[in-house]
């Protein structure tokens, strides 16, 4: 606290002098946008165009401190004076950072041990890119709701997004061979909307920083672009109005106002926390240097464990998973299989199960200090999050016992009762939106196939880092089927009774969902027909759904198909009550009324 008092008491320029604030905060605006265009352009382009001498004299030498020094100044003097302390105190301490590390790179930079910390400047760029997006994360999104509405705002931030990845994926040192520009905005798009289908081989086209990129805007696609910003934007932003607060409490379905920063924490926590937990399991699973080095493992394990959780299906293997290297570690396909199915739920049972899990310590606590019988156990466990995990446990089980024996004579044929179950539940997992495939999907017989199409049809849970119409959906459809049949007015299930308002909900996402997808597979079957209509359709679900999985077609597609898939994968990721609510318009004015009702004959 005695920082923030100590602001209060002696610098009071930003409060009399607010018109000079406001041309710091705009000059340092512009500096951290150059700063990030060059970063981008000297990690893209300078080693080819051999322009490393510039960027050495003119961006870090110049550029790079004296934003850091405006961005000390602001923190100092021309933020809000009433701010919170923790805020004030890391905006300061990030100044600071910024210029030490200037002045660590000529006194350290020539030292053997320090070089690895600043070859090609690396630190220099992260530290311009995290100024960009807490720059970013400060635009109120007051001033974005005056042109969006929040669902056009859900839709923009991925779009914008899936832009700049394509644009980062066209770099030269992005690739070892030339994309264009359709081949990069469908790998962008295929990433960010973490759906893994791809129209070039990603082993062995794109560079290292090709597949960083990739990664990034697979982590960025699940967590949510709205997740990292308002994450950022609490740390380091002064205020925050109450129609911003409520559209982050309404994107993380958060009850209160109170719980949004602990709520956006827990997230971020929970979603590296599992990340580096795969990554080790995978990395372990990986025995005797599977893939011939112990640097080679590292990188595959963090890679895939991200691209896991994320429901992406990327993989840096040409042949995904199916490698023959690893095509028989059932470990591994168990380790992948179980971050898939966790991405999948969604982050509101996460933090639903956190919050059980924590009520039930300190019960267990209370219990054992005051050693009374009577002490009332608290039951947290959501209606939402009761439902989603029956209905991802049936499917689960729907799926591993179909391939059981629906592939038992085909690519199952040779394996023993063990390999069996474990390629049977890895089958039943990947279509949940995951993408990732450990037989040969060509081999696969035809009603497999067709179980695949509908478990992508299904897809993940909600507000998850999967696609598809979601579970809570498929459930809601089911539930009102066995209501009609027993002829009750109202669906009812764990003594709840389902709201009218979500079973109409449901059923125009189911009915919308199978009109785009028979849209897009028509249409590509006009301009590609020769392939054949049914690994057409299996290429459309995978798009909707943001699987990823193929029967080896994308690649042979025709560009205009290709952008077919990218309009799929987009739809999928947003999900059509999104796309309908920025559509919507107000009705605030519309006078309340209602027409006589009439039955319609349906039989």
């Amino acid at each position: 606290m005695i920082f923030l008092d100590l602001k209060n008491k002696y610098f009071k320029l930003g409060k009399r002098y607010d018109f000079l604030g406001k041309f710091v905060n705009r000059l340092f605006f512009v500096f951290t946008m150059f700063l990030f265009a060059l970063s981008i352009y000297d990690i893209g382009f300078s080693h080819i165009l051999d322009t490393e001498s510039f960027f050495n004299n003119f961006i870090f030498r110049i550029l790079f401190p004296t934003t850091g020094l405006l961005y000390l100044i602001r923190s100092v003097f021309f933020t809000d004076h009433q701010m919170n302390w923790k805020v004030f105190l890391a905006n300061s301490v990030l100044g600071v950072t910024v210029i030490v590390l200037f002045k660590l790179r000529y006194f350290l930079g020539e030292a053997e041990f320090f070089k690895p910390f600043f070859h090609n400047f690396t630190i220099f760029h992260f530290f311009a890119f995290l100024l960009f997006i807490l720059e970013i994360s400060r635009i109120r999104l007051d001033f974005l709701i005056r042109i969006f509405n929040p669902a056009q705002l859900f839709i923009v931030s991925f779009g914008f997004i899936i832009i700049c990845g394509a644009l980062l994926l066209m770099m030269p040192l992005s690739t070892h061979k030339p994309i264009n520009f359709t081949e990069a905005f469908f790998t962008s798009t295929s990433a960010v909307c973490v759906t893994g289908l791809t129209v070039v081989d990603t082993a062995t086209r794109f560079t290292t920083l090709g597949k960083l990129i990739i990664i990034s805007l697979i982590q960025i696609g699940g967590i949510g672009v709205m997740t990292i910003t308002s994450f950022f934007g609490f740390f380091f932003k002064e205020t925050s109005s109450f129609r911003e607060q409520m559209i982050i409490r309404d994107y993380l379905s958060e009850d209160s106002f109170s719980g949004i920063l602990k709520a956006l924490i827990k997230v971020i926590g929970i979603t590296f926390s599992i990340e580096l937990a795969g990554a080790a399991i995978i990395f372990f699973a990986l025995h005797n240097d599977g893939l011939g080095s112990i640097a080679a493992d590292l990188r595959f394990s963090l890679f895939h464990s991200v691209s896991a959780f994320c429901n992406a299906g990327f993989s840096t293997l040409t042949d995904n998973l199916y490698d023959v290297r690893i095509r028989e570690n059932y470990l591994l396909q168990y380790s992948i299989a179980n971050l898939i199915v966790l991405g999948g739920l969604g982050f509101p049972v996460f933090l639903n199960i956190y919050n059980y899990i924590k009520s039930q310590i300190i019960w267990l606590k209370e219990y054992i200090k005051c050693r009374k019988p009577y002490i009332h156990r608290v039951g947290m466990i959501t209606f939402n999050t009761k439902i989603v995990l029956i209905a991802t446990a049936v499917l689960l089980l729907f799926g591993t016992i179909s391939f059981l024996l629906l592939e038992s004579n085909s690519t199952q044929k040779d394996v023993g009762i063990g390999g069996r179950i474990a390629m049977s539940y890895f089958l039943s997992v990947t279509p949940r939106t995951a993408g990732f495939n450990t037989v040969n999907m060509e081999a696969l017989t035809k009603s497999a196939v067709l179980v695949i199409i509908f478990l992508m049809w299904v897809g993940a849970s909600p507000v998850s880092t999967g696609g598809g119409i979601k579970t809570s959906t498929f459930t809601i459809a089911v539930l009102n089927t066995v209501r009609i049949i027993r002829g009750k007015n109202h669906i009812e299930i764990l003594h709840r009774e389902i709201h009218e308002y979500s079973v109409n909900k449901a059923f125009s996402i189911i009915f919308i969902s199978l009109v785009i997808i028979g849209a897009g597979s028509f249409s590509i079957f006009l301009i590609d027909g020769a392939h054949g209509l049914l690994r057409i359709v299996f290429e459309c679900f995978s798009a909707f759904g943001t699987v990823g999985l193929s029967l080896n077609l994308t690649p042979l597609l025709s560009s205009e198909s290709k952008w077919i898939l990218i309009i799929l994968m987009f739809v999928g990721r947003m999900g059509i009550m999104t796309l309908l609510l920025s559509l919507a318009q107000s009705t605030s004015g519309n006078m309340v009324y209602r027409y006589p009702k009439e039955n319609l004959i349906i039989t």
